[in-house]
């Protein structure tokens, strides 16, 4: 302990005490490095008081090295935390309300050393195993840095992507569509149509599907019975739509226009973005929708009410 706590201690006791921490949670190959403190016998990550004089960065790189014999050579900063879940009491009674700066680390030398003055124990945790005794204050930090760096690798995972004919990739994509649409029928300006007699791609990265469209010609036109992404902002929709385009024009039509309702804001802007254009609204259309598809729910996206059917047009002439 810093020698200004030491003595700020001897005048409050036990008292509850304001302490501004920096931490460093390093991580490789889906894994995170935890430490064993002393202390407590919990697991938690690396860090500890910032020393009067002494920068943020600093202070993490110093606390890093003493416990683990690791060097920092590059930090990004993951947040700042507080408030009443870093409320912390230690095995002496001390009472504490942690700032904790809090810093990621993939970008490191040196050889990890198990045990020093306030650590039994190093070991790797992948993120979906992490230990149970995890140390109080440093739980909900630790559950924060898995959602981000999950996050993380998922979008690294889709960077590269190819389209590819729906057929070989049919069985998953029905099951999807069971899923998130109530069975394979979908109802679009009054008709009834079979999803699964409808041609389509999917985009595939690594073997997995990450999106997925199906498509109905008739009467000079193409409509986009269905379109999903399973991973929102990487372009996965754009690249199938302008699939379904070319397709389209090869095939003669006339324009390409889809249905979707009321509820679905994500899709209004997404295909008006991309250069479709609003070419109808019909009022209640979802009324007579539901007596072909009784499965269509009363509410949608944010509680919605889905009420109406929304016709968009991208004319290929």
């Amino acid at each position: 302990m810093i020698e200004y706590i030491k003595n700020i201690r001897k005048l409050i006791g036990h008292e509850r005490l304001l302490v501004a921490g920096a931490s460093v949670i390093v991580y490789k190959d889906g894994k995170l490095l935890l430490q064993k403190r002393k202390d407590n016998e919990c697991w938690g990550y690396h860090g500890g008081c910032i020393e009067l004089g002494e920068t943020v960065g600093e202070t993490a790189k110093r606390e890093l090295f003493e416990e683990t014999g690791l060097t920092a050579n590059k930090l990004e900063l993951l947040g700042v935390f507080s408030g009443e879940e870093l409320f912390y009491t230690y095995p002496n009674g001390d009472m504490v309300s942690i700032v904790d700066i809090v810093y990621l680390c993939e970008d490191y030398s040196g050889e990890i050393t198990s045990e020093t003055n306030e650590t039994t124990d190093l070991q790797w945790f992948p993120f979906d195993e992490l230990p149970e005794n995890i140390s109080p204050p440093v739980k909900p930090v630790l559950f924060q840095c898995v959602e981000t760096l999950k996050e993380r690798v998922k979008n690294r995972l889709i960077g590269d992507f190819s389209i590819e004919p729906v057929a070989a990739y049919r069985d998953f994509v029905d099951k999807q569509i069971r899923d998130s649409w109530a069975g394979p029928l979908i109802v679009s300006k009054g008709n009834l149509h079979d999803t699964r007699t409808h041609n389509g791609f999917a985009a595939v990265c690594n073997g997995e599907v990450v999106g997925y469209t199906l498509y109905h010609i008739a009467d000079n036109g193409c409509e986009i019975t269905v379109l999903e992404s399973l991973h929102e902002g990487r372009g996965v929709g754009s690249a199938l739509v302008n699939t379904v385009i070319h397709e389209a024009k090869e095939a003669g039509c006339d324009r390409v226009w889809l249905i979707t309702t009321n509820d679905n804001t994500h899709a209004i802007r997404f295909y008006q973005r991309i250069g479709f254009a609003l070419r109808g609204v019909r009022i209640n259309a979802i009324e007579k929708a539901r007596t072909l598809k009784p499965q269509i729910p009363m509410t949608g996206n944010e509680d919605i009410p889905i009420a109406h059917e929304f016709e968009f047009e991208l004319s290929l002439k």
